[in-house]
C-alpha cells in the first residue's frame, strides 16, 4: 500500500520562498568610498531596482553622472559609472549588499581592480 501525499497553496497574502530573492536590497541611498590610486574617491549613489534592472545618479566630485548597465540579482549589484573629470574614465562596479553595507570593486580599462565600501544613508 502506498502512500499519497496532498499539497496545499499558499495564501495569497505570504511571500513564497524565492519569489523575490533574486533581487539584492540595494535600493535607497549610499554614501561609498573607492580606494584609487591617487587616494579615496566618495561618490554618493541614489539606487533604485525594477526587477533585476538596477538604475540611478552617482553624484561625485563632477557632479551627478547616470549609472548605466545596472543589474541586480541576490545579494549583488553591477553597474558601470562614466566619469568626465578630472579624466574620461568608465569605473566597472561589482558589489554585494551586505545589510546597511557594501563591499565590492571598481574597475577602470586595465589598471588592478579598486576597494569599495559604503554605508547606506536612505
Amino acid at each position: 500500500m502506498g502512500w499519497t501525499r496532498s499539497v496545499g497553496t499558499m495564501d495569497a497574502g505570504i511571500r513564497s520562498r524565492g519569489e523575490d530573492d533574486d533581487v539584492a536590497e540595494i535600493d535607497g541611498t549610499w554614501a561609498v568610498e573607492v580606494a584609487t590610486l591617487a587616494g579615496s574617491r566618495r561618490y554618493d549613489l541614489t539606487l533604485a531596482t525594477e526587477g533585476v534592472v538596477l538604475t540611478g545618479v552617482a553624484v561625485g566630485v563632477a557632479g551627478p553622472v547616470p549609472i548605466r548597465n545596472g543589474t541586480a540579482t541576490g545579494d549583488t549589484a553591477e553597474f558601470v559609472i562614466e566619469n568626465a573629470a578630472p579624466l574620461p574614465t568608465s569605473l566597472v562596479f561589482e558589489l554585494r549588499i551586505i545589510g546597511n553595507r557594501l563591499t565590492g570593486t571598481a574597475q577602470s580599462g586595465p589598471f588592478p581592480p579598486m576597494s569599495v565600501v559604503g554605508t547606506r544613508t536612505g
